[in-house]
């Protein structure tokens, strides 16, 4: 195990070293403790070393959190996966067209403003808002025409789990999944206060081939080096589609506990992790999604998991059956273009760590 740690520790060093502020990882093998491991800093400015403890903005991974709720909801009986979501949504366009599950896999037609939301703004946003914001700014397109990555359609399942429940999907979330695993690191945004001063700053890099440019309140925002960018973005702008503080340990603990049984049925897993269909994403190795997890392909790796972006924090997290390797690993660098080596770069020693595992199992 020493040699195994040693050589994630210089992946992680190596990877730092190219640029990225700082780096916090957690990984379980079959059988054996979760292991920590950081690089870099946690906050640039203040030279603040990154811990294990540090709280990251892991985004987009919240969605696999809300499709194992909503999953839930579909074992009490409450939820049909294939039932249109007109029940819920009378007056959404081709709400009859619009299966439960293409809420889940990214196939619903429905449209993403993801790219029109303003990147710096203080505005608290509800569920609703967020819909008829994405409505206004995107055409929508017919269900079922493949897979076009879509944070409405999270949003939309939160509501379900909500009108579902008479709560909020935070409370759901909780009762069901955070506090019976003991997930005391965990909150969800838009609805629970966590403590802010625990959190990694989180830093944007410019563009490659351009200062990073976005309109705030009407006047143009130009970035020509690093910059804070922990305050920039409400988690309520996000939602159920990306709203989650977590450390990687608690991550590693909910991944676990899904794979192994310990919150779904093998019927609502299989819908998450198995009964997949091909996807992409840019910046990214996925592959295929099914309800709630990305495949994503790292040589002769298949993670299963997902991943996350919001600004200034980045995070890929998922389990390779095949070592039975599970892992969450988070940076607090991003920039807006997903090609960029400060986004796209963190496939880089997610690789290299599931290559570490092989070898070393071999």
């Amino acid at each position: 195990m020493n040699i195994l740690s040693d050589r994630i520790q210089k992946i992680l060093d190596d990877h730092v070293a190219r640029g990225v502020v700082g780096m916090s990882l957690a990984i379980s093998l079959p059988g054996e403790e979760t292991l920590l491991f950081q690089s870099g800093l946690a906050d640039k400015f203040r030279q603040t070393p990154m811990h294990g403890d540090h709280l990251f903005r892991i985004a987009s991974c919240t969605k696999s959190f809300i499709a194992a709720g909503l999953h839930l909801l579909v074992e009490d009986g409450h939820v049909d996966l294939d039932e249109p979501v007109t029940r819920w949504f009378p007056d959404l366009p081709n709400a009859a067209l619009m299966p439960v599950r293409t809420l889940l896999n990214h196939r619903s037609g429905l449209p993403d403003a993801e790219a029109f939301m303003p990147l710096i703004t203080d505005k608290i946003w509800t569920g609703p808002e967020l819909v008829d914001f994405a409505f206004r700014h995107v055409a929508q397109k017919a269900p079922w025409h493949g897979m076009e990555y879509c944070g409405t359609g999270y949003i939309l399942a939160g509501l379900i789990i909500e009108h579902e429940t008479g709560k909020p999907y935070s409370e759901h979330l909780r009762d069901r999944i955070l506090t019976p695993l003991a997930m005391n690191d965990t909150w969800i945004g838009t609805y629970e206060a966590f403590p802010a001063g625990r959190l990694a700053r989180g830093y944007m890099h410019p563009d490659d081939n351009a200062p990073l440019q976005r309109e705030v309140n009407g006047d143009a925002a130009l970035v020509g080096d690093i910059k804070d960018a922990t305050e920039w973005f409400p988690l309520s702008g996000a939602n159920a589609a990306g709203d989650m503080i977590s450390t990687p340990r608690d991550v590693v603990t909910f991944l676990n506990a899904l794979f192994d049984g310990r919150i779904l049925g093998a019927k609502q897993l299989f819908e998450m992790k198995d009964n997949v269909d091909t996807a992409f994403f840019p910046g990214s190795a996925v592959v295929a999604n099914g309800c709630g997890f990305c495949v994503m392909r790292y040589g002769d790796s298949d993670l299963k998991g997902h991943l996350g972006q919001i600004p200034g924090h980045t995070s890929i997290m998922g389990r390779d059956e095949k070592s039975g390797v599970t892992l969450m690993l988070v940076q607090n660098s991003g920039a807006t273009d997903f090609e960029v080596f400060f986004l796209k770069g963190i496939n880089e020693p997610v690789g290299y760590i599931l290559e570490a595992v092989r070898d070393t199992a071999s």
